[in-house]
Order: C-alpha cells, then structure tokens, then sequence
C-alpha cells in the first residue's frame, strides 16, 4: 500500500494526538538515556509536563509560533514547534516522529517547513536544543545549517551536561 504523508498546520482536533506525541517523547527519552533518564524528569518536572501540554495550542500560536504535524495516511505521527524568543529569533521545540512515522523522511520535512515558516515570519536565526546522545537528530540539524552556541537560557550544570545548544540563520 502506498503512504500518503503531509505536512501541514495542526487543527484544533489535533492536540489529542500531538500531546500523545510530546508523552511518547519523553517515554523514549526516558528508555534512551538509561543510567541518566533522571535528566528527563529533573529537565521537566511531571507536573510542569502536564501545565506545558495542556497550553501548548496558546505557546506556539501564530503569528509568534507555529505547530505542525506530520499525517501518514491522514493519521498524525509527528509534531515540531516554533516559539518566539525575541523579535530576530525563534526556537524550534518538540520535534518527534512515532515509531510507525520514522524512516520516511518525515523528520527532516517538519525541520525543514519550520525553518521556512520561521523565516516567511521575519525571523532571522532559529535556535534549538537537543540530547547529546540524540544520534539523528543532531545529524538532521547539522545538515539544516545548525550549528552549537553556548546555552541560550539557564540551566543547572547537571542538565547543561546533557544538552547541546544549536542555532542556525534563517534566509530572509
């Protein structure tokens, strides 16, 4: 059978499916980091988790954010974010495939829409963070144009250990 996938902005009956996702992330976050799946929990307390997915929809609305999804065959099986962080700059947040979703390329076509949507919204660099031991991810970053700058925000020395901090410029 042949797979239909889009990209497109997500609709209102999509959060059901998108907070599924973002939960699906931490639970392979959580199995990939072994030993140090406490970082997981310390980076986003259980209860903040809850508070984040429940305002997801006015985070990221537009025209300062963005949430797309990824539909195989009209279901969603990927998510990526946009938030502001300052007039020139804006972070890309929650980007995860389900398992039923990888190796399709679905990734690397959310990445790259976000990219273009930030920069159709004036911004000029987009910055990320991601796990260090996120093999593909900071693969598909790197070839986007990322690259690693200092932390962009707090964090305690503990988490920074874990963590790699990207920013790549936008084409205006």
């Amino acid at each position: 059978m042949e797979q239909n996938a889009e990209i497109g902005p997500a609709g209102p009956g999509d959060f059901p499916a998108i907070r599924a996702l973002c939960n699906g992330f931490i639970d392979w976050c959580r199995s990939h980091y072994g030993e140090n799946a406490w970082f997981v929990d310390r980076y986003y307390t259980p209860e903040e988790w809850a508070v984040l997915l429940d305002n997801l929809p006015k985070i990221h609305s537009a025209p300062d954010g963005e949430i797309l999804v990824a539909r195989l065959n009209g279901k969603v099986v990927g998510c990526v974010m946009m938030q502001r962080i300052n007039e020139h700059t804006c972070e890309m947040k929650r980007m995860f495939i389900s398992s039923e979703g990888r190796g399709l390329g679905l990734g690397r076509r959310l990445a790259e829409t976000i990219v273009r949507v930030a920069a159709e919204r004036g911004y000029t660099a987009m910055r990320l963070d991601t796990g260090r031991n996120h093999d593909e991810a900071l693969s598909l970053y790197r070839s986007l144009g990322f690259q690693e700058i200092a932390p962009y925000y707090e964090a305690s020395p503990e988490l920074r250990n874990h963590l790699i901090f990207m920013e790549a410029p936008l084409a205006g």
